[in-house]
């Protein structure tokens, strides 16, 4: 009777190991690029989508591609604009540091406009790369928002194209954020101008 007592605890402990290792193997997996669909906007610039998201309107007014998954609780938007522009206007407002690149000085405004609505707990440094050939700049962000209790963990990507800025925004809550890391990062490094 002990024996049968001590293998049915193995057997449970075992089974138990199991599901924390398949849990951890879908938190570590790799995005299948099967799962995303590519997205074209304005003849511009082309992105890919998680086939679990879908497209929205509702948040951001200045973004350019939108899209959700409530159940997932993983939001995904690219804001662009021309540079020049972006160029013109922070040098007007005395706020374009000459020191910095351009793609380093858009981070920055974009940073500080997040930190509006947004209590920032801690920042990555940034990390310089390139996506397709342009020059690119990644930071991850857990925040506080007022009205939300979670904890927010974005995923920000600064890319400089020939003539607009871009960043590209993923988030998440907190407790997700291992969840959909890598996925986020496959969104980001799928980014291309369209020639």
């Amino acid at each position: 009777m002990r024996t049968r007592h001590t293998l049915l605890f193995v057997l449970l402990i075992l089974s138990c190991l199991s599901c924390k290792n398949f849990r951890a193997e879908k938190n570590d997996s790799e995005p299948i690029i099967e799962d995303f669909n590519t997205v074209a906007i304005n003849n511009e610039y082309q992105i890919k989508v998680p086939r679990f998201m879908k497209g929205t309107t509702g948040l951001n007014e200045e973004a350019s591609l939108q899209y959700q998954s409530l159940l997932q609780e993983a939001y995904l938007l690219v804001i662009d604009e021309p540079k020049s522009r972006f160029e013109e206007v922070y040098r007007d407002l005395g706020q374009y540091d000459e020191q910095l690149s351009t793609i380093q000085n858009y981070r920055d405004a974009r940073l500080k406009i997040l930190s509006r609505t947004t209590e920032i707990n801690s920042r990555s440094k940034p990390r310089p790369f390139k996506i397709n050939g342009l020059s690119a700049e990644f930071i991850e962000i857990d925040a506080n928002i007022n009205g939300v209790s979670s904890e927010i963990s974005y995923f920000l990507t600064f890319v400089e194209g020939n003539d607009r800025v871009y960043m590209i925004m993923a988030w998440t809550l907190k407790d997700k954020k291992m969840e959909h890391k890598k996925t986020f990062k496959t969104i980001a490094e799928s980014f291309e101008l369209i020639d």
